[in-house]
């Protein structure tokens, strides 16, 4: 099954009809998930979104679309965050220079720049310049510049560097079935409602829409952040990266491989009777 026929077989499951039975139903009722102050989602068990009446959510994380609802799952224990780390990952190498004194050739380093920036565009002025216009000015045609001034000033790539990353995941505790709240968030309130799809690793949730809690809860995201050591745990750390180690033994023996099979291509030997038809073929077609 596609995310399409997921999507389309969820938003016909969520749309309760006009002619539901709400006697027994206390709050709003018939519910649509597309109505337009509702946000329904389907999420996983790490807090990403599958399904989202935005199409543009799909594949992102929770907290960074609703930062108030992802927030309070966390304090309700619904999802735990835990720490991860990247062993292999590349930082920005800070390039600023920690001394507040000035380079002594910084005047002869940009007298240089100068003269290198001067005489490349007089070389291209030359090679773009047409000499023959003033012999025959009939065919003089302007000369259109190859470069722009933002070339000069364009920015260097990033020095990279190895480093140790840190960043979140989240993870449900598949012990709360179900449960809901309300987020205050100024002068409005936001409930939510969400719940586990039964045989899955999936979480239906329902959201209020018409209350904005991004300036009282900020987006969660999961940026990696460079672990910085001191130089004790550097040593530590440097010291507990052990070499990989060889098999303690050599598997060169299956019981149920014939050692004699092999090898076995070497010792092919050629077909007479094929090579003799190929021969006779190749008489035929010279004729």
């Amino acid at each position: 099954m596609n995310l399409e026929v997921f999507e389309s077989r969820f938003w016909a499951i969520t749309s309760q009809p006009n002619d539901t039975d709400c006697s027994n139903v206390e709050g709003v009722c018939p519910l649509q998930c597309d109505s337009f102050d509702l946000d329904c989602y389907v999420i996983d068990n790490h807090g990403f979104v599958l399904v989202s009446k935005q199409q543009n959510d799909a594949g992102r994380f929770l907290g960074e679309i609703d930062g108030s609802v992802m927030t309070t799952l966390i304090r309700m224990g619904m999802f735990k965050r835990v720490s991860l780390f990247d062993y292999q990952a590349m930082c920005k190498m800070n390039l600023h220079s920690v001394s507040s004194a000035r380079p002594l050739l910084s005047s002869f380093y940009s007298l240089a720049s100068a003269l290198k920036w001067f005489l490349s565009n007089f070389v291209l002025f030359l090679l773009e310049f047409n000499i023959c216009s003033f012999w025959h000015p009939e065919h003089f045609t302007e000369a259109k510049p190859s470069f722009s001034v933002s070339s000069s000033h364009k920015k260097k790539g990033d020095i990279l560097q190895p480093c140790d990353t840190e960043y979140p995941s989240f993870i449900y505790e598949p012990s709360v079935k179900e449960t809901n709240s309300i987020i205050k968030c100024g002068r409005c309130q936001k409930m939510f409602v969400v719940q586990q799809i039964p045989d899955s690793n999936l979480l239906m949730l329902v959201v209020q829409a018409d209350c904005d809690c991004s300036r009282q809860y900020p987006p969660i995201t999961m940026d990696p952040k460079e672990v910085k050591y001191n130089a004790s745990v550097k040593c530590d750390r440097m010291r507990s990266q052990k070499i990989r180690r060889r098999p303690e033994s050599c598997h060169a023996y299956h019981p149920q491989e014939n050692a004699n099979d092999c090898g076995g291509a070497s010792g092919l030997s050629l077909s007479v009777s094929l090579f003799l038809t190929c021969l006779s073929f190749l008489a035929l077609v010279s004729r």
